[in-house]
């Protein structure tokens, strides 16, 4: 058996081993101080590895550092057109998902098979005029207004989009091979 080592009064992390506490299952335990004034019950072998710094606070500023990062990312999308979260918005975000992103689920079908948005479509605003002068609806319930592909071996492209209902675009699509 081990010698017992006491731990009180030293600091790893952000924590102040106070005392000894009850055994966590067969691990020695220490009751440690944060220095954002919590308390925390930490196993011995923990605080001594490294791999307890804190009560939990690190990890929550950690996250919330991201989150302001992402929040300010998502802050300056927004200043620059003012519609990410609309529905035309989300349209024209997934079309260019699926054709430039081989991680999407859907860039086998799209980029993958050479399907291409065009370089003006690139720019929210372009794509947004088209919409508004070709037939988008915002205001379509849904499935009554999607955005299709007349020829389905073509890239997006304004000669080749339209908006439809989704019975009108179920009909345009290729045959399908058995995936293996």
């Amino acid at each position: 058996m081990p010698n017992f080592i006491d731990l009180a009064g030293q600091e790893y992390g952000r924590l102040t081993v106070i005392a000894r506490a009850p055994n966590i299952r067969v691990r020695t335990a220490w009751l440690c101080k944060c220095s954002c004034g919590n308390t925390v019950v930490v196993t011995g072998n923990d605080l001594r590895r490294g791999k307890t710094k804190s009560c939990g606070c690190y990890g929550n500023e950690v996250r919330a550092s991201r989150a302001t990062k992402a929040g300010l990312a998502r802050g300056e999308q927004m200043k620059k057109h003012g519609r990410a979260g609309s529905r035309l918005y989300a349209i024209w975000k997934s079309m260019r998902q699926r054709c430039n992103n081989p991680n999407d689920k859907y860039y086998r079908d799209y980029g993958g098979r050479g399907i291409k948005v065009c370089d003006d479509w690139n720019d929210y605003s372009a794509f947004e005029k088209w919409a508004l002068s070709s037939g988008y609806d915002p205001l379509a319930p849904f499935g009554a207004c999607t955005l299709d592909r007349s020829n389905n071996d073509l890239g997006y492209s304004p000669l080749n989009c339209r908006w439809v209902p989704l019975s009108i675009q179920a009909n345009n699509r290729r045959k399908r091979t058995v995936r293996k």
